[in-house]
């Protein structure tokens, strides 16, 4: 059986300007994106936003209100 799981280390911050979670590893690969709480939105994702936020709000980083 062959291993299909992919790992990274992954940074994340909230910008307060644009309310968007920003996501980037830190292992050269140049991933980064950003996640917002807007369903409607290209980088909406409610769900992963929440879950995010509650990590940032956990280690006492600035992080959205909800």
């Amino acid at each position: 059986m062959t291993n299909k799981t992919a790992y990274l280390q992954v940074g994340i911050w909230f910008n307060e300007d644009t309310k968007h979670i920003h996501i980037a590893s830190s292992d050269g690969g140049g991933f980064i994106s950003t996640v917002c709480d807007d369903p409607s939105s290209k980088r909406g994702n409610p769900n992963l936003y929440g879950k995010l936020a509650k990590i940032l709000r956990g280690n006492g980083l600035p992080a959205p209100d909800n």
